[in-house]
């Protein structure tokens, strides 16, 4: 029986990856939601023990880290456009080709959000000899999104942001014992007359282990000419690409925009305090004067937040008992809430928001879905703020999808049978649709200026679809020449 008791990860090679590691792996967990602990040991920094355990269950709504990554994760909402000097690439991108058939574009949706969120993250892609569904002997391709706490590189010392080793720490169930155990995937092309790709235990200080090679992949460590991920020149490469949020020369960048990380830790703090305001203060409470409070009860004697308590709601009145210290009758009266919800609210909706302008898009751009900022609706990047992401990030994630698709078209050949070309890839990614009144001010001012002659018909598609280069806008208007010869 396989156990699903998680072994307990090794610690990174070295420091400094270790905190990158442990810093990648919180902004994980704000991005899918497994935060809930982070949060309370942010509260924990702000409250003592009885302060917190008076607030009551954490509010977790706010994440504005999590919803501006998703907002302006946009590149891949349609499949992107992908050409490569007129060659027929159907095998690979066409409706039954291998990198269709293996959800690469709408795996990208995900994946764009995971690099704009930890900056950056590795697409890793492999033959498999066979697919599920409903081909099931067809072999294919497989691509999958493996984030940078799991994964230690060295690079080349003339390109800093390009690996040539690679070390990937998975868990894997031990087919003798059928318990889990953490193994590193390694990939070492340093010395590319001596390639290698096996696999090692991994040691708890994060040294390679044992080669368990033949244990998991049935066959010896590849090293040399057996190395299996070559081109057709036999060039070996790494079967993955490292896709970044922005191009710095460097291979990890991981604590850019811990400001947005951070603040939105704070923000859900807040939105706590807003709940147990709402529903502990938010209401007049009802006293007596010259008593003491009857029918205490005691709370948490066994925990540094021991105290006595009495339950009361808005209908509830404190039954006190008479002072034997105080002469006359007990005095009754009303006090007022010591906070208004509404104002409360404002006020920490107006910090989320300024949370979420620390992630660079442009304030105008950040509302909230109603436009109220006390209305606690979640935020939203308007669409012209989306199109300027997208502008943005393309091409940075260009230099990545056709580095990808060339790999990917390299071991299509190499294993597959295919005749793909291993270079000169182009991809172009579609403009989010504009409004009905943006496309009618947009068609007039272009069919003014072409009839004017102030911009060609090149400069025209460019305008309508404004990832297209010169090439792929000529051959743009060349199939759209084609087809209106042919069907009209």
């Amino acid at each position: 029986m396989i156990s699903y008791t998680f072994p307990t990860k090794p610690v990174a090679p070295n420091n400094l990856d270790q905190k990158r590691w442990e810093f990648t792996s919180l902004r994980k967990r704000m991005l899918s939601g497994a935060w809930e602990q982070d949060l309370e040991d942010e509260l924990g920094r702000h409250l003592s023990p009885d302060r917190r355990e008076s607030w009551g269950p954490s509010d977790l709504s706010s994440n504005p880290f999590e919803q501006v990554t998703r907002q302006l994760s946009v590149l891949y909402t349609d499949s992107p456009s992908v050409s490569a000097e007129g060659a027929d690439l159907s095998a690979l991108v066409g409706r039954e080709g291998y990198a269709t058939r293996a959800g690469l574009w709408p795996m990208m949706q995900r994946v764009q959000q995971m690099v704009l969120g930890l900056r950056e993250t590795v697409v890793r892609v492999e033959v498999i000899p066979h697919t599920r569904g409903v081909e099931p002997d067809r072999p294919g391709l497989v691509y999958r999104c493996v984030t940078p706490d799991n994964i230690y590189c060295e690079v080349d010392p003339d390109q800093p942001d390009i690996p040539v080793y690679y070390r990937e720490y998975r868990i894997r169930v031990n087919p003798l014992t059928m318990e889990q155990e953490w193994v590193c995937d390694v990939i070492d092309i340093r010395n590319m007359n001596e390639p290698m790709f096996g696999m090692f235990k991994a040691n708890k200080d994060g040294s390679l282990g044992e080669d368990v090679s033949e244990l998991y992949m049935g066959h010896p460590t590849h090293r040399g000419e057996d190395f299996p991920f070559r081109n057709s020149m036999g060039q070996p490469f790494l079967p993955l690409t490292v896709y970044h949020a922005e191009k710095t020369g460097e291979l990890w960048n991981f604590l850019d925009g811990s400001t947005l990380v951070y603040g939105s830790l704070n923000s859900a703090v807040l939105y706590t305090m807003f709940l147990h305001c709402v529903r502990d203060n938010a209401w007049a409470q009802k006293y007596m004067l010259g008593a003491s409070v009857a029918g205490l009860n005691a709370m948490d004697q066994d925990l540094v937040s021991r105290r006595a308590a009495v339950s009361t709601d808005p209908s509830s009145i404190l039954i006190l008992q008479s002072d034997p210290d105080t002469t006359g009758q007990p005095l009754v009266g009303t006090f007022n809430p010591p906070i208004k919800p509404d104002e409360l609210l404002e006020s920490v909706a107006k910090y989320e928001l300024r949370v979420a302008v620390s992630s660079g898009v442009a304030p105008e751009s950040i509302t909230r879905q109603n436009a109220d900022p006390r209305s606690g609706y979640a935020l939203s990047i308007d669409r012209a703020g989306q199109r300027e992401a997208q502008r943005k990030f393309a091409p940075v994630f260009r230099m990545g999808d056709e580095d990808l698709l060339a790999k990917s078209a390299a071991l299509c050949n190499r294993y597959l049978g295919t005749n793909l070309p291993e270079t000169g890839y182009r991809v172009s990614y579609q403009s989010l649709a504009l409004g009905p009144e943006e496309l009618k001010a947009q068609r007039e001012d272009i069919l003014a200026k072409l009839q004017a002659g102030l911009i060609s018909p090149i400069e025209a598609i460019q305008i309508l679809n404004p990832d297209l280069d010169h090439t792929a806008a000529v051959e743009h208007l060349n199939k759209i020449r084609r087809e209106r010869a042919e069907f009209l």
